[in-house]
């Protein structure tokens, strides 16, 4: 795919954390996108409801933490207290404590079998995530889903436009302005 303009989505991100909010009643939201080639990595750029800046800028990998480990199978996950989870790795557990967070989800957000970003959720008590909640999470992931897959299309279907050969400059070689009579207007 030719790319027409920087593969910035971040405005969809956010938005996408705003809703994942609405959505599921969550007081924190974060995420980021996934940096394009190279091995799977994600930092996180966009923050709703945090008390710090502890996670803001945090270069998540493929398979480290939660966010790493949803980012790696392409599948939302959740832990009910972030600090004790034995299903996850702990490479992150200071920037979660300097937020305070505790009971944290991750969603992946796939588009044509990439991970091209993962929203998170979160509060700051240790508390089950039920599955309506996470549902609720996955819905707001699906529709930054397909929003990015309309910017892709857009961007593939403007670049595929043929380009409009430019006028030649009037300016340019072949004669200048003052070589050309203009009328003269005694009223301007």
């Amino acid at each position: 795919m030719v790319t027409l303009y920087p593969r910035d989505d971040a405005d969809e991100v956010r938005r996408g954390l705003l809703i994942l909010r609405r959505r599921t009643g969550l007081p924190v939201a974060f995420g980021g996108l996934v940096a394009p080639g190279g091995p799977p990595r994600m930092t996180i750029t966009e923050l709703t409801g945090t008390s710090t800046t502890a996670l803001r800028g945090l270069a998540i990998h493929a398979g480290a933490g939660l966010g790493g480990k949803a980012l790696a199978l392409g599948l939302p996950l959740r832990v009910d207290d972030y600090r004790a989870a034995r299903s996850i790795s702990h490479e992150y557990d200071a920037p979660v404590s300097v937020e305070g967070l505790r009971s944290v989800l991750a969603v992946p957000v796939v588009v044509r079998r990439e991970v091209r970003a993962v929203l998170y959720g979160a509060v700051r008590q240790r508390l089950p995530l039920g599955d309506r909640l996470v549902a609720a999470a996955v819905d707001a992931g699906r529709d930054l889903e397909r929003r990015l897959a309309d910017r892709d299309a857009a961007r593939t279907a403007l670049a595929a436009l043929p380009t409009v050969p430019s006028r030649p400059d009037p300016t340019g070689p072949s004669g200048s302005r003052s070589a050309r009579r203009t009328p003269s207007c005694a009223a301007c």
